[in-house]
């Protein structure tokens, strides 16, 4: 993976000296995003290959609705607070722009047709707005408009200021962004939105579409007539509506007829293809595979490499791209809270972690050890070979440990997780509490309902958990983890090791955009949290392999969550 931040590309697709059009790409892939961006098509790269995955294309056919089943349960549907539906929210609403975080080069244009960046210090950046972003039908009292600069500015203050007494909106996942990094906005005019940051940030471009499109833009009349519709409501400028919802069990989505994109390559036609989507929680791995099998869900992601090839070679189905997965169950402890005060308690829970039984035994090899940065980011995490210096598994050395911090053997610790609808979860457990036991702890497990282990980890009520993290793009939210705001910036979920000395150094990383100068110093703040003892401790991040049914045409599956942007794909000869 390219070592080169996002700030170099940038500067390397200017094409004026002081001027970056957002469409503008370098080499093959930048020519397939000017493609997909300009008209909304799939297309071909430079070279001539696929720019998105999937069987032969055909021709395309409109109708028919895509069936889901979902192992993760819904929180809320509020695209600045849910922790458990983000995945649906690029498919309601805006962005500015995406980035994909495989294809570093792939930058969507969404509800910004271009954007630049005019000074050199790269603190202001100014977006044209792209007319044309209509809403959909909808009885929520929200006109068939275009969105336009207003609908980013009031979406950008409800989360800066959405809360009581003007403070940041509660549970905002994206503030740790919007609340630091927007100094001041601006709009001259419908079609213009300026975002000027206090400093140059490195990671700007990913942020602000958003890895769990937190950063979604919703109609202004959702958020100042009465934002709480956003719970279990929305409607706004993306492919598709909310026409049903229920906290964990469903949500139904209606195709938007006014969204603005068309297919170049099928005579301009109106996109998306499909009638409408149809989500159902399924918390059982086993019974979300009997669904998939009898053809009452259209997708479904393999356990492993193993289970996909049996599948493969037994159904009429396809795979699409084997990529990794920016994503990683973690252990996470509260340094507020003994015995995880103590920094040789979160050494010897260090120590009894055995990365790689979670690869063998989970995901049958078909996974890498993570070290607090997760190695799908590429150089930013650290070497494997160091790795194993700074984590080794060593369970008597953390009973040395547990000893030596004044504590008797075996050390009771009571652990919190979510289930059911613990993503690979139930797997994982079995081996943590035979390797915590192995090493010196006694685990009272405390299982939780998705709903209530959030508020419970949001509020930082738990000594310990077993977290199912999201999926975390870059390196910056693994480290405000560890930082004493957490990775939302207002202190949820974790305080990190409440130490100034790492928190200033997290805070470094996030200005430097020399690419190389970057990488170092990543690296250099993993080592000193190692060496005070990491709060969270990242297991193992696999590769993804989903399966389709061969009449699902045309699925992106090669970018990451920019996928999720992509709606030129159809159904031919769905069962109806």
């Amino acid at each position: 993976m390219a070592t080169r931040s996002y700030w170099t590309r940038i500067r390397r697709g200017r094409i004026t000296r002081r001027r970056l059009i957002g469409t503008a790409g370098v080499g093959a892939a930048g020519l397939a995003v000017a493609a997909a961006c300009g008209g909304g098509g799939g297309g071909t790269d430079a070279d001539g290959t696929p720019a998105v995955s999937g069987t032969p294309a055909g021709t395309p056919v409109s109708g028919g609705r895509y069936q889901t089943k979902s192992s993760a349960s819904f929180d809320t549907i509020d695209p600045h607070a849910s922790i458990a539906a983000t995945s649906y929210f690029a498919r309601i609403y805006n962005v500015l722009v995406k980035q994909s975080a495989l294809d570093s080069e792939f930058i969507f244009n969404d509800l910004a047709e271009s954007f630049e960046v005019p000074d050199e210090g790269g603190t202001e950046w100014i977006f044209t707005i792209r007319p044309g972003v209509k809403i959909a039908p909808n009885d929520l009292g929200v006109p068939e408009r275009d969105m336009d600069a207003e609908d980013a500015r009031v979406t950008y203050d409800r989360i800066r200021h959405g809360g009581e007494e003007g403070g940041p909106l509660p549970n905002a996942n994206s503030c740790a962004f919007v609340c630091n990094w927007l100094d001041s906005d601006e709009v001259p005019d419908p079609l213009t939105y300026i975002w000027r940051t206090p400093k140059p940030y490195a990671w700007f471009l990913l942020q602000i579409g958003g890895t769990q499109f937190w950063q979604s833009v919703v109609p202004r009349e959702l958020i100042q007539q009465d934002p709480d519709r956003l719970k279990s409501s929305g409607v706004g400028g993306g492919p598709f509506s909310v026409v049903g919802f229920a906290e964990g069990e469903f949500l139904t989505m209606d195709a938007n007829p006014n969204y603005y994109r068309t297919d170049p390559d099928n005579d301009n036609a109106q996109l998306p293809y499909i009638d409408g989507w149809d989500v159902t929680v399924v918390p059982d791995r086993t019974a979300i595979r009997t669904a998939f099998l009898s053809k009452q869900a259209y997708g479904y992601t393999a356990a492993n490499s193993e289970e996909a090839d049996e599948l493969l070679a037994q159904y009429d189905i396809y795979a699409g791209a084997r990529n990794p997965v920016f994503s990683f169950i973690s252990f996470a402890m509260n340094v507020e809270r003994t015995p995880w005060d103590i920094p040789e308690i979160r050494k010897a829970a260090m120590y009894a972690i055995n990365r790689q039984e979670y690869v063998e035994k989970v995901y049958l090899g078909d996974a890498q050890v993570n070290g607090l940065v997760h190695w799908p980011v590429g150089s930013y995490a650290l070497p494997p070979e160091e790795l194993e210096q700074l984590q080794p598994y060593d369970p008597e050395r953390s009973k040395q440990l547990i000893r030596d911090a004044g504590f008797d053997l075996p050390l009771e610790i009571e652990v919190v997780f979510p289930t059911p609808g613990f993503i690979e979860g139930d797997k994982h457990l079995p081996i943590f509490l035979k390797q915590m036991e192995d090493a010196g702890f006694k685990v009272i497990q405390k299982p939780m309902t998705l709903g209530e282990w959030i508020v419970f980890f949001r509020e930082r009520k738990h000594g310990a958990t077993l977290n199912p993290n999201l999926a975390y793009e870059t390196p910056e939210f693994p480290l405000d983890f560890q930082h004493s705001n957490g990775p939302f910036g207002n202190g949820e979920l974790s305080i990190g090791l409440n130490d100034p000395d790492i928190d200033a150094a997290i805070d470094a990383t996030k200005e430097i955009t020399d690419s190389e100068e970057l990488v170092t110093a990543i690296h250099e703040v993993q080592r000193d949290i190692y060496a005070k003892g990491p709060a969270v401790l990242p297991f193992v991040s696999p590769f993804t392999r989903t399966l389709y049914w061969n009449f699902v045409k045309n699925f992106p599956t090669t970018r990451g969550t920019a996928d999720l942007m992509l709606n030129n794909w159809w159904l031919d000869g769905a069962p109806s």
